[in-house]
């Protein structure tokens, strides 16, 4: 939730001291001074990416083993975004605090989940270990009438366009024994949850 305009930093401090019992100012200070967030600054005078750091800060500062997050890096240039998703690896690294965070910045998520969820309108489309997901998944380029060729059982998708067909395949590794001779490339998660979007359709064209 976005913070009233007429605060500045110091007072979400003394705000959050008096809910969370494990309040750290030290370590909100240590976030502070990282994002070159001033202290007594009303929020209100903030740009967009400032306020989202702020939360964040704020977010870190009280030694929660859970944190809940909605498109924390939505809005943020790419240099903010890698240090605070760095920020995210080096609150994790104990082993005894978990991050559950929305994205549709998957870029992101191939950078620290261990594990992924892919919901579209509400319906749930894949889910596992992100390393099984990307590992297991590939994309089998040929022509539109080598598509006859290919198991249905092994496709999730095809894309269609004007150079033949791109099939997304749920195991690469049987694939590359079945159909010895195609070229068989890695799969980003964008990749993966674009052609699962698709996958009642079976053929989409780009």
């Amino acid at each position: 939730m976005p913070f009233h305009d007429i605060f500045a930093p110091k007072d979400m401090a003394r705000i959050f001291e008096g809910i969370y019992p494990q309040w750290d100012n030290a370590v909100y200070n240590g976030y502070l001074d990282r994002f070159g967030l001033p202290f007594q600054k009303k929020i209100g005078e903030f740009s967009k990416g400032m306020k989202m750091k702020l939360q964040i800060a704020c977010a870190l500062s009280h030694n929660t083993e859970l944190l809940i997050m909605d498109e924390a890096t939505t809005g943020l240039d790419p240099v903010v975004r890698d240090e605070i998703l760095h920020i995210f690896m080096e609150y994790l690294q104990d082993g005894e605090r978990s991050i559950l965070m929305s994205s549709h910045i998957t870029s992101d998520l191939e950078k620290i989940a261990d594990s992924v969820t892919f919901i579209d309108k509400g319906k749930l489309l894949i889910s596992g270990y992100k390393d099984d997901i990307l590992e297991s998944h590939g994309i089998l380029k040929c022509d539109k009438s080598e598509l006859g060729n290919i198991d249905p059982k092994d496709i999730v998708s095809i894309r269609m366009n004007n150079y033949g067909a791109e099939v997304m395949l749920s195991d690469r590794q049987s694939a590359s024994y079945k159909y010895s001779g195609a070229i068989i490339d890695p799969a980003s998660l964008d990749d993966i949850m674009l052609y699962y979007v698709h996958k009642d359709e079976r053929e989409w064209n780009s």
